[in-house]
């Protein structure tokens, strides 16, 4: 019998391997409206982690705000697809949108793993929502099935809040050393719906497209 050399893998095709990989973030949320500080977060998010893109994903409702009543889900999905549309690294998923009912996110996460088995997928969260994380669907699965990357201001103290975390010492470690820092910027969606209700400009706030669209649909009046 002929002896049957094994394959050698050289470095370069290690490295094209490696290559194939996409790396995907998941950056959930009401975005009720989407704004501009959302567009920045998730600019530093593809930036630090050299995502190949970042998906935008609309929660349906939002098990920590069952209490609020946000603007129609094909709405918000519109204005996300508008202040998106012209940035490549930018994706809108309509995945919590389809299900419906509450929104988990380790379901969330294990569609997209699904959807992209090849991928590396990452799910960008608020350092604030660290200290409730062990209160989330299913949340030792969630670990296991994603990169979890805590996201933090300029102000906070990534340490002291992570320490606050009802985890393992090995997992509050992993956060921390996985946390990027972000732009610090103070918009957010309930201030720019008051400010639509009280009839004041929004314009620096959000896309021009999305200020458009929100007035051509009489939104947060």
């Amino acid at each position: 019998m002929k002896y049957k050399h094994p394959q050698v893998i050289t470095r370069k095709e290690l490295s094209n391997d490696w290559k194939k990989r996409e790396r995907i973030g998941i950056f959930g949320g009401s975005f009720d409206p989407v704004h501009i500080g959302h567009l920045l977060i998730a600019q530093d998010a593809v930036e630090q982690l050299e995502l190949d893109r970042l998906l935008f994903v609309p929660a349906a409702i939002s098990p920590h705000k069952q209490h609020c009543q946000p603007a129609e889900g094909h709405r918000r999905f519109e204005m996300l697809t508008l202040a998106t549309e012209n940035d490549i690294r930018f994706d809108v998923s309509d995945i919590e949108l389809s299900r419906g009912g509450v929104s988990y996110t380790i379901e969330t996460v294990e569609q997209v793993v699904k959807d992209h088995p090849n991928a590396e997928v990452f799910f960008i969260i608020g350092l604030d929502s660290l200290v409730e994380l062990h209160k989330w669907h299913r949340i030792e699965d969630l670990l296991d099935c994603c990169t979890l990357v805590p996201m933090g201001r300029g102000g906070e103290d990534p340490a002291s809040v992570i320490e606050r975390c009802q985890l393992s010492k090995d997992w509050k470690n992993k956060l921390l050393d996985r946390l990027i820092r972000i732009h610090e910027i103070e918009i957010s969606a309930s201030e720019i719906r008051k400010r639509i209700a009280e009839g004041q400009s929004i314009q620096t706030l959000v896309p021009p497209n999305v200020e458009r669209y929100i007035a051509d649909h009489n939104l947060y009046k």
